[in-house]
């Protein structure tokens, strides 16, 4: 097996090319006001997990404090908590304009939903947003220099797949983001009009969107847009996993899959940007 590249990590301070002052201030227990908000917006977590830093791959995780069984129910989000373009509170706006939002990626409204509620003072995701990693701290390939992506990633096809990306993301961004958001003024303020703000979200999304499998019958039809499940998305994203997310009308739950495992973090079926370095792209 070939040897992984290794990337030497590069401190910055804090506010270094940041989040741009959106993401809210977690106060000082992040987790005890995202359990609080879990409370208000009927999001339930099973009492044998937790929300923690402690033995995770990076920055908050979902960890067993006891053996659970197979089967057994992790959490449960109702799809009002669900953030997508259609519960976000520009989301009738969003659903008239669809024509005008229409672009290769599918990925334009959820984006301008994460654009308005991260700037919102009065959003009702804030505490979810709290937990999310700081965005000038991403580490995806599309951040890194150009230099350094094709030596470190020569012969792995990431280096052309991520320069396709950022070339679609910036005509996406000019052609159809930013015209609306400057049609727009009362809902999305100038510090959001910012191709590297959204840079970044298209890889908050590629790392830790969901996207609802197709009816059978529903076959011929265009996907799902991608949405963000709060609390499920904090869960490792792996090939190899060991919890299993469901759709229902009611929202969304997530099950345990195979052997139980003491203080283990838990592992979803989810693809997006893997802790194994793998790749999803912005097409």
């Amino acid at each position: 097996m070939a040897t992984r590249a290794k990337r030497r990590r590069v401190a910055r301070p804090v506010g270094c090319g940041g989040d741009h002052g959106l993401v809210p201030d977690p106060g000082p227990d992040p987790v005890a006001g995202f359990l609080s908000w879990c409370g208000r917006v009927g999001l339930e977590l099973s009492p044998k997990v937790a929300v923690s830093r402690r033995g995770t791959v990076a920055g908050y995780g979902m960890l067993a404090r006891e053996g659970v069984q197979a089967g057994e129910l992790l959490l449960a989000v109702p799809r009002a908590a669900l953030l997508s373009q259609h519960t976000c509170s520009i989301g009738g706006l969003l659903a008239r304009e669809r024509g005008a939002l229409q672009s290769p990626s599918g990925w334009v409204p959820l984006l301008l939903a994460l654009l308005h509620e991260l700037q919102a003072p009065a959003s009702r995701w804030s505490p979810y947003f709290a937990l999310w990693p700081e965005l000038g701290r991403l580490e995806h390939p599309m951040f890194w220099p150009e230099g350094e992506r094709r030596r470190l990633l020569q012969g792995t096809g990431v280096p052309e797949a991520v320069e396709k990306d950022l070339a679609n993301i910036r005509s996406e961004f000019h052609s159809v983001v930013l015209p609306f958001m400057e049609a727009h003024p009362d809902l999305f303020s100038p510090r959001v009009r910012s191709l590297e703000l959204y840079q970044q979200l298209v890889a908050v999304v590629m790392a830790y969107s969901f996207q609802e499998p197709l009816e059978e019958e529903d076959d011929d039809k265009e996907p799902n847009p991608p949405l963000m499940v709060p609390a499920a998305d904090i869960l490792n994203h792996v090939a190899d996993h060991n919890a299993h997310l469901e759709y229902s009308p009611w929202g969304v739950v997530m099950g345990r899959a195979g052997k139980e495992r003491a203080w283990s973090q838990l592992l979803p079926s989810t693809p997006g940007l893997s802790a194994d370095g793998g790749y999803s792209a912005h097409s």
